[in-house]
């Protein structure tokens, strides 16, 4: 399940209570962010159930964007154990996605 995130208290929030998170940074304008989104969530609840997965509105929430060195969306960090592991921005494959998650998700709960 997605959960918006408004703040940076439940970013942190949400890092602390998921050993694995995917952010997805998107905006209002932005007809690729809204087209990739549901594959990305459907990647991850199909392949990969037990990450957690935050949206956040660059749009609305621009300063969070620039904390997390977001400056062009799409957007995703990928975060396991509560650090940052890798990220992608603007030409994002669900390939690579795959890829990225895959060994440290064995790991992780396998």
């Amino acid at each position: 399940m997605t959960e918006i995130v408004d703040t940076a208290e439940q970013l942190e929030g949400f890092i602390a209570d998921h050993p694995a998170a995917v952010f997805y940074f998107s905006g209002n304008d932005c007809n690729v962010c809204q087209s990739l989104f549901p594959k990305v969530e459907t990647l991850l609840q199909q392949e990969f159930p037990r990450v957690g997965l935050g949206k956040i509105n660059c749009s609305e929430q621009p300063e969070m964007a620039a904390q997390h060195g977001v400056f062009t969306v799409p957007s995703l960090i990928l975060y396991f154990e509560g650090r940052e592991t890798q990220r992608f921005a603007r030409n994002i494959s669900l390939g690579q996605l795959r890829e990225a998650l895959a060994r440290p998700y064995q790991l992780l709960f396998e």
